[in-house]
């Protein structure tokens, strides 16, 4: 059985339906959206492919940041309230060691056991993690707790989104953004 780039970089989870995060993905859908609107409009097909070839050359510079972040911290263990940012810790080689309901259990809404939040909290506050990446958009009672123990501990705690935030319009800007904010947790200079 063959495994799909998406399968593998969801990891042991699962499929990660957040494919925006993972940059090989978007490229393909770029190119894909060029060439349909080329036959679509072929007295534009020229453009169209051309805007992709630049898009796709932006998002090879994400890439690149992502293989620094490799070369530099590959196998440094940190935590999420959600999954939404998996295929991009994954592509930089970081391990997420949250465990997998607290960060299920958020991502649906709901509640993790109080074991699993307790277990989550003394993740962070132990220090067992280099950062705690966090979708600002999905705030809870529960990680607003994980977010205060990771402060309180000194890790660093990484804002990210699962949408556009309000005044970004640029796909790739919005994710270098996160990524160099994930680069300054893990070098310590965020």
């Amino acid at each position: 059985m063959q495994v799909s780039g998406l399968e593998q970089a969801a990891g042991s989870s699962g499929f990660n339906e957040h494919v925006w995060y993972h940059l090989p993905t978007v490229r393909k859908v770029a190119d894909q959206i060029a060439k349909d609107l080329g036959t679509l409009d072929p007295a534009n097909a020229a453009a169209y492919t051309a805007n992709a070839t630049a898009f796709d050359g932006r998002v090879a510079g994400l890439t690149s940041k992502l293989e620094a972040i490799k070369a530099q911290h590959a196998g440094r263990r940190v935590a999420v309230t959600e999954p939404v940012p998996l295929y991009e810790i994954e592509a930089a080689g970081l391990v997420n060691a949250t465990p997998e309901e607290f960060s299920k259990a958020v991502e649906e809404g709901n509640d993790p056991p109080a074991a699993v939040l307790d277990e989550t909290t003394r993740l962070v506050a132990g220090r067992d993690v280099k950062a705690l990446v966090s979708n600002s958009q999905t705030e809870s009672p529960t990680t607003t707790r994980v977010e205060d123990a990771a402060k309180a501990a000194g890790v660093p705690v990484v804002s990210v989104t699962e949408t556009l935030p309000a005044g970004v319009d640029d796909y790739v800007a919005w994710q270098s953004s996160q990524i160099d904010a994930l680069a300054a947790a893990l070098d310590g200079t965020a």
